[in-house]
């Protein structure tokens, strides 16, 4: 299955977006908790998490830097699984799940109980959410 991202927050980078109603929306202030993403992250519009209620988030699991506001399209080839149910859905083309850094990832969502789960698993999980407008 393939869907389509937009990058909210590019890898090693302070500065963060949110996708709303259709356009990016810098975030700010910046909280001082956060680490810099070790991935380029973003979100699937036109799916909504239920753990948090707004669109789906997602990695590009390519470790390329990509600008926020950049649409990707890619295969789901996993998910970040984490214990609060808001799941990250892993994005690339084949063969890019090996450049993913785990350790980052990890290091990121720590105290969360993460782990990467299977295209399956993710697949699993898409086919359960309510889908609305999105726009992407």
């Amino acid at each position: 299955m393939k869907l389509r991202m937009v990058v909210e927050w590019t890898i090693g980078t302070r500065e963060r977006y949110d996708w709303k109603e259709g356009a990016l929306v810098p975030r700010r202030p910046w909280p001082e908790a956060w680490e810099l993403p070790p991935v380029n992250y973003g979100c699937i519009p036109g799916y909504f998490n239920p753990a948090d209620r707004v669109e789906l988030d997602a990695i590009w699991c390519d470790p390329a830097p990509v600008a926020a506001g950049e649409w990707l399209e890619g295969e789901v080839l996993g998910m970040v699984w984490v214990g609060d149910c808001d799941h990250k859905i892993l994005l690339g083309r084949p063969g890019d799940l090996e450049k993913l850094d785990r350790a980052g990832l990890e290091a990121w969502f720590v105290g969360r109980e993460a782990r990467i789960a299977p295209a399956e698993e993710a697949l699993e999980f898409i086919a359960g959410l309510r889908r609305d407008g999105g726009r992407g």
